[in-house]
């Protein structure tokens, strides 16, 4: 019961972004039950967010081995794959997950964000356009399909592709995303020429190379060192002060010593908020 609870617990800070607690809480759940696919397999999702893919593909690679043919460790071995940079494998495990369970649209998206990660554009959107039109129903498919087609150098046929998502579900969070971004571009889009320089670009976007993506730069660390210093340097201007209004004739106006402490206690706020986000 208590494992269960910690394991919807990780899943809801998966859910809500906050990937490094999650990673935190699961670390000594798969320590003291090494045979446990789930716990196994959100520590994959949570090392995928951090942009930790060796780490992620070591804890899908765990949960595959404990359930050779689960369709959630191929799942998730794939992607692990292709943010490892690691493409033929990424492929092969969506496949293989694809022939277990035929039709289902989430491993078809799987095999084809395989494909573009590896830049096998014409596969890719040969897959993604069958799956789409046989799971018309999914939108999380259609956008898939949308992304490959604008990588192909189809930007209209790709906005349909994102309308049709939006027609499914409305509001789709990535298809809103997708469709700002296309926008975007086709304001650079001129002639033949810049069509195909945007779609060029955006295909390469879509690239991960071998090794993976390097993480990019976290403003957080920085904030929480800033922060911290920040607190130090209150507690000892309040120290100094605290000496001077007692150990010297001078007299320490009651005024500054409540604006310091202030500052100190904004300082401590802010340390503590810093260090908990991720």
């Amino acid at each position: 019961m208590r494992t269960d609870l910690l394991l919807g617990q990780a899943d809801d800070l998966l859910t809500t972004g906050r990937a490094g607690r999650a990673a935190t809480l699961l670390a000594p759940v798969v320590g003291e039950e090494p045979g446990n696919v789930d716990a196994w397999l959100l520590l994959a999702r949570a090392h995928l967010a951090l942009r930790r893919p060796a780490d992620a593909l070591e804890a899908a690679r765990c949960a595959l081995r404990l359930d050779p043919h689960g369709l959630e460790a191929l799942y998730w071995v794939s992607a692990a794959y292709t943010a490892y940079g690691r493409h033929d494998l990424a492929v092969a495990a969506a496949v293989t997950a694809g022939n277990e369970d035929p039709g289902n649209p989430r491993l078809v998206e799987r095999h084809g964000r395989a494909l573009l990660a590896a830049g096998r554009l014409a596969e890719a959107e040969r897959v993604l356009a069958a799956g789409a039109e046989y799971a018309h129903y999914d939108a999380d498919l259609q956008v898939a399909h949308g992304v490959a087609l604008f990588a192909a150098g189809r930007p209209l046929s790709a906005r349909e592709a994102y309308g049709r998502a939006l027609a499914l579900d409305p509001g789709h969070r990535q298809a809103e995303a997708e469709l700002r971004r296309l926008a975007a571009a086709e304001q650079r889009i001129v002639d033949a020429e810049s069509l195909l320089r945007v779609t060029d670009e955006f295909a390469e976007l879509l690239r991960i190379p071998a090794g993976g993506r390097r993480p990019e730069p976290d403003g957080r660390g920085a904030l929480a060192h800033l922060t911290s210093v920040a607190f130090a340097v209150c507690l000892a201007a309040l120290l100094v002060l605290g000496v001077l209004d007692r150990l010297t004739p001078l007299d320490v106006p009651p005024a500054l010593m409540l604006a310091v402490l202030c500052a100190a206690g904004s300082a401590a706020c802010a340390t503590a908020l810093t260090r908990r986000t991720g």
